[in-house]
């Protein structure tokens, strides 16, 4: 199966470097999409040189869901019999990629989730607001994942079709694994390393609230 690693990020320039040699080893095609980053990250990927190595850029901000959906389009497009997402900010361990390769290689899944271990150093509030986020989905979609937040996911083609997303924003994860609920996808999970910076970045609580009103929307139109 060809694998393509897809990676939204907007002004990375502290991170996405250390995020793309930490890839590199694994000789998997790397699309990068800087989604209208300022502060010149795609410079730095530029100058890196290397094969297998797409930067796509927008060039105005149109969230992350948006940059996953352009990075996943242009994978699939290219040859691409399933994608595994991670995020730009270096909170994935590459080392738990082989885990996510290993499963879509079985071939009896059409989608693999990443489930943080949260084994200390995570904010309290991300902790309990995916606490609460996993509760609701499985309430409401009829799915139990242990991570719905979780940045870190393989998709096949066939499972993209399936739950292509609306959302732009940072509700993107939890609309996939709603849409996957309905849709009653196969999938099966694995337990990755998450990796927390001082900087403390992603979901706000403005942004957790919007996702929570997401999740109502998507119970009546999903």
């Amino acid at each position: 199966m060809n694998i393509f690693i897809v990676i939204p990020f907007r002004n990375e320039k502290k991170h996405i470097v250390d995020v793309v040699k930490g890839l590199s080893k694994y000789k998997l095609p790397i699309v990068l999409v800087d989604d209208g980053s300022t502060d010149k990250s795609g410079l730095k990927i530029e100058g890196l040189r290397l094969k297998n190595l797409t930067l796509l850029t927008h060039k105005v901000n149109l969230g992350k869901g948006a940059a996953m959906k352009t990075g996943a389009e242009y994978a699939f497009a290219n040859g691409a019999g399933a994608i595994i997402f991670m995020d730009g900010d270096n909170q994935h361990d590459p080392s738990d990629l082989p885990k996510f390769t290993k499963e879509l290689e079985k071939g009896n899944v059409e989608a693999v989730f990443g489930a943080r271990n949260f084994a200390g150093g995570v904010p309290l509030i991300r902790l309990l607001g995916n606490k609460f986020a996993s509760f609701i989905i499985r309430v409401l979609f009829g799915i139990k994942v242990s991570d719905v937040l979780c940045g870190f996911k393989a998709l096949t083609g066939k499972a993209y079709k399936k739950i292509k997303w609306e959302s732009t924003g940072y509700g993107v994860e939890t609309e996939m694994i709603a849409r996957a609920g309905k849709t009653k996808l196969k999938f099966s999970e694995v337990t990755v390393r998450a990796i927390y910076h001082d900087k403390v970045k992603g979901v706000t609580i403005l942004d957790a609230i919007g996702i929570m009103g997401e999740i109502v929307k998507w119970w009546f139109t999903i």
